[in-house]
């Protein structure tokens, strides 16, 4: 399993949206990618998936939380998935 997070720039909430989505992916045993929306990479996965709100975590394809969310917020999102 592989998750994807895009973040919209160098500003304080993604890099904490960042540091719960790896601390919490880790944690899980979730390899994660994290790519800016200011390159190439980033750009291109979120116009194939029509992303339009971001920081972004996507799994399997899928968007599953837009955002900064808190540990517990994040936590949800990981058992609503079935991951745990």
């Amino acid at each position: 399993m592989k998750a994807i997070l895009i973040l919209a720039g160098p500003y304080s909430s993604c890099k904490a949206t960042q540091i719960v989505w790896e601390k919490l992916c880790g944690d899980k045993g979730i390899k994660i990618e994290v790519f800016n929306l200011k390159n190439k990479n980033g750009q291109e996965i979120a116009a194939n998936l029509n992303i339009k709100s971001f920081p972004a975590l996507i799994i399997d394809n899928k968007v599953v939380a837009v955002g900064h969310p808190n540990e517990k917020s994040a936590e949800k999102v990981i058992q609503s998935l079935g991951l745990d």
